[in-house]
């Protein structure tokens, strides 16, 4: 069980590493003057003569998809003995959606080869090919990935901090999770000030690190724990 324990934890810090470098990709093309990625001329551009970004983030996001669901297993098994089942199973079900959408994500970025060779046929279908990736992956599975792994997170920490299996200071860094998913919801209805979206941004590779914190107190958790000394 302790093995156990240990492969789990190091799953949940390598899922948040893998999260926060999968951010760091995605703004690798504002940061080279490719601003606007949701315009195909833009991005197509960007992807002749740096497709390795997307096949980079595509392996960091599968990576994330796995880790993420045996992390998800683990923190059930670290908070099953005192919180309540019902409560706990919903939680659960939300980090394996996160972890469903963020590895359909992965498999929607691997298309940076396909979109540069379609556009090569015909810049017209690559900047529809391109499109549609786009609204699919990064308006589609990376948003209902984060959506969900933000519900995760906030689970994990109410959980943690009712039963008292988690530490305080890591529980109340849920807060960070809560406000990304809180921009999420009300985003779209204008309810929020328009400088705000960059603290949004911000919040998405905190939740990650929450993830690393999360990860770092299972495995502290797993070698503590000793075997009953025999008689």
């Amino acid at each position: 069980m302790k093995g156990t324990a240990r492969v789990g934890a190091i799953a949940t810090i390598v899922a948040g590493i893998a999260g926060v470098v999968w951010f760091a990709l995605e703004i690798v093309p504002p940061s080279l003057g490719f601003e606007d990625t949701d315009s195909p001329a833009v991005m197509l551009e960007f992807l002749r003569g740096h497709s390795d970004v997307f096949l980079q983030a595509a392996d960091v996001l599968l990576l994330l998809a796995i880790c993420l669901t045996i992390a998800t297993f683990a923190v059930r098994d670290a908070l099953l003995p005192r919180a309540d089942s019902l409560g706990l199973r919903f939680v659960s079900a939300m980090g394996l959606f996160a972890a469903a959408f963020l590895f359909m994500n992965g498999v929607v970025r691997a298309s940076a080869g396909p979109l540069v060779y379609i556009d090569g046929l015909d810049h017209d279908w690559g900047a529809a090919a391109y499109l549609a990736v786009q609204m699919v992956g990064t308006h589609g599975f990376a948003q209902g990935g984060t959506l969900a792994f933000c519900i995760w997170a906030i689970g994990v920490s109410l959980i943690g901090l009712r039963t008292r299996t988690l530490p305080a200071a890591l529980c109340a860094l849920g807060v960070i999770p809560a406000f990304r998913l809180l921009t999420l919801l009300l985003g779209p209805w204008g309810l929020l000030p328009d400088g705000l979206w960059i603290v949004a941004m911000i919040a998405i590779p905190g939740t990650m690190l929450w993830c690393v914190f999360l990860g770092v107190v299972l495995l502290r958790r797993s070698f503590a724990r000793r075997p009953a000394q025999e008689p």
